[in-house]
C-alpha cells in the first residue's frame, strides 16, 4: 500500500492542537474536518479540556484505547517530537506534521529538529507530510484537514504543493471561477513524503484525470523525472516553479527550506519529465481545468465561433500567437455554414453570426466545422440566456414573462448538448463569457465539463496546454 493511502483515506484520526478556543489554528482545522462529512471517528487529544467542539478529548493517544490511523500535529514546535514519539509506541503509523518551526527557520537549530522526526519516523516505522504543511483534502471521503472551510469538491484536478496556500486558500477562488477540485496535499518541508510520492500516489487515483504541482525544489530530480514520465504516460502533468530568481530563491528558503535552481535547470527538468510549465497559479489551473475535462486537440486548428467581432478577432490573435491557428474555412464548409446561418454572418472563421436569438445555432456550426475535418477544436463566445438579457424586458413587457420561462428553460436542457459536442467528436471544446458563475448559463456550462474562461488568452493558452500535452503523450510513446 502506498504511505499516503491511509493518509488520504483514514478511518480514525487522533487530533492534536485544537481546542475550545476558535482562534487557534488547529480548533480552525478540526471544525472543518468534522462539518466537512468526514464518516470516520475523530479523536481530540487535549492535556486538560475535557470535551472538544463537543466530542469526549483524550489527555494522551494512549488513553483512547482503539486502532489511530492518522495523527495530525498542530502543535508548539518544542512539543512535536514527544508526540511523534507517543504515536509511534501507540502504533500509529502516519501523520500529518502541521506545526512549522524546523528547517524553513534559520536558526541553527531548526533542521536538526527536522533530523529529530525524520528519527523518531524511522524507528517506529511512520511515515509523515511536513512539517510546515497545512494538511489534506479528499472528496472520495470528504475529508479536508486545512484551515480553509468548504472546498469545491468534484472534477478531476489534484494538486500536490510546497506551499499551503496553494492547497487549500485558493478555494474561494476554485469556487468563484466555476473549477472544482477532487484532492490535495501541502508537503510542506517534506522531510519525508515529498512530491515524487504524491506523483506516485495520483498516478492510480482513478478520479485524478490532471494533476498540479506547486514546486520551489525537486529533492531527487532523476526519481521526479522517472516517476513523472509514468504518470505523465497516463494523466497530464503541470507545475509552477518559482525559485528561479534570486528573491524566489530566497523567499523559497525561509518558506520550506528549499535550495532553488535556475529557472534554465528546471525547464529542462521538466521537459525531460514530460511536465508542462505553467507561468503562475492562474495558468496552471486554466490548464488543469481544460485538461482534465476535455479531449486532446489532434493538432493546432482552431474554430472561432462568437456573436461579436471584438471577442472574435481577440481570440483569433490570442490563439495564434500562441502557436495555435485560426485557418480560413474551405468554400464548401462556408457554404453550409452559410446555409444554416442568417445574412450578415461571416462565415470564413472565424464565424462571426452578430445577434443571433437561435442559441442553437452554436452547436450546429462547431458540428459542422468538426465533421468537415478542418479544424481540432474550437472556442466560443457568446452564449446568453433569457435571464441573462432580459431582466429589463420584463419589468417594461411583463406578458413576455411566460414565454420567457418556456424559453430559459429550452435553453437550460441546450447547454447540457452542447457540453457533449466535444466528447461526440474527441475535440476539445472552450467557451469565452464575460457572465460570472452567478449567471445560470455559467454554472451549467461548469457542471456540464464545458471550461468558461473570461478572456481570450486565457481560453487560448488552455487550448495550447491541450496541443502541448498531446505532443509530450505522443514524445513519451515514442522513447518508453
Amino acid at each position: 500500500m502506498h504511505p499516503l493511502e491511509m493518509i488520504m483515506n483514514p478511518r480514525s484520526i487522533a487530533f492534536y492542537g485544537a481546542s475550545n478556543n476558535p482562534l487557534k489554528m488547529g480548533s480552525m482545522q478540526l471544525a472543518n474536518l468534522l462539518e466537512g462529512g468526514f464518516d470516520g471517528e475523530v479523536y481530540p487529544v487535549h492535556p486538560t479540556e475535557g470535551t472538544v467542539m463537543g466530542l469526549p478529548a483524550y489527555r494522551s493517544i494512549s488513553e483512547i484505547g482503539r486502532p489511530v490511523d492518522l495523527a495530525q500535529l498542530v502543535l508548539p514546535t518544542h512539543l512535536v517530537p514527544r508526540i511523534m514519539e507517543e504515536c509511534g509506541k501507540a502504533g500509529v503509523r502516519r501523520v500529518i506534521v502541521i506545526s512549522g518551526g524546523f528547517k524553513e527557520v534559520q536558526d541553527g537549530n531548526g533542521r536538526e529538529r527536522e533530523r529529530a522526526l525524520q528519527e523518531i519516523a524511522s524507528r517506529y516505522g511512520m511515515r509523515f507530510l511536513g512539517p510546515n504543511c497545512v494538511g489534506v483534502m479528499n472528496r472520495m471521503r470528504s475529508l479536508n484537514t486545512t484551515t480553509i472551510p468548504e472546498p469545491p469538491f468534484g472534477g478531476g484536478i489534484a494538486l500536490a504543493s510546497q506551499s499551503g496556500a496553494y492547497t487549500s486558500m485558493l478555494n474561494p477562488y476554485l469556487r468563484a471561477q466555476g473549477m472544482s477540485i477532487c484532492q490535495t496535499i501541502s508537503v510542506g518541508n517534506e522531510a519525508d513524503l515529498d512530491l515524487v510520492d504524491c506523483l506516485e500516489f495520483f498516478r492510480e487515483q482513478d478520479e485524478v484525470r490532471a494533476v498540479g504541482l506547486y514546486v520551489e525544489t525537486v529533492r531527487r530530480p532523476e526519481r521526479f523525472i522517472a516517476v513523472a514520465r509514468e504518470t505523465a504516460r497516463r494523466k497530464p502533468v503541470v507545475a509552477v516553479y518559482v525559485g528561479g530568481t534570486e528573491a524566489g530563491s530566497r523567499s523559497s528558503l525561509s518558506h520550506t527550506g528549499a535550495v532553488t535552481g535556475p529557472d534554465e535547470l528546471y525547464d529542462g527538468l521538466f521537459r525531460q519529465a514530460g511536465v508542462i510549465r505553467a507561468e503562475d497559479i492562474d495558468h496552471m489551473l486554466d490548464l488543469l481545468w481544460a485538461l482534465s475535462t476535455q479531449p486532446l486537440p489532434p493538432g493546432p486548428r482552431i474554430a472561432v465561433i462568437t456573436n461579436s467581432g471584438g471577442p472574435g478577432t481577440s481570440l483569433a490573435y490570442h490563439l495564434e500567437k500562441s502557436g495555435m491557428r485560426v485557418p480560413e474555412f474551405s468554400p464548401s464548409l462556408q457554404k453550409a455554414l452559410r446555409e444554416r446561418t442568417g445574412p450578415l454572418t461571416s462565415v470564413a472563421n472565424p464565424v462571426d453570426i452578430t445577434f443571433e436569438t437561435n442559441i442553437a445555432i452554436y452547436k450546429e456550426i462547431a458540428e459542422e466545422a468538426f465533421r468537415y475535418g478542418e479544424v481540432d477544436g474550437a472556442v466560443i463566445y457568446g452564449i446568453f440566456g433569457a435571464a441573462d438579457m432580459g431582466t429589463n424586458l420584463k419589468k417594461r413587457l411583463p406578458e413576455l414573462a411566460p414565454m420567457e420561462d418556456a424559453w430559459d428553460e429550452q435553453f437550460l436542457s441546450f447547454l447540457p448538448q452542447l457540453a457533449q459536442v466535444p466528447l461526440e467528436h474527441r475535440k476539445p471544446l472552450l467557451v469565452m463569457s464575460f457572465l460570472g458563475t452567478a449567471s445560470r448559463t455559467i454554472r451549467c456550462l461548469v457542471e456540464n465539463d464545458l471550461p468558461v474562461f473570461t478572456s481570450a488568452s486565457r481560453c487560448a493558452r488552455a487550448l495550447r496546454g491541450l496541443l502541448d500535452y498531446r505532443e509530450i503523450r505522443d514524445w513519451l510513446e515514442r522513447v518508453s
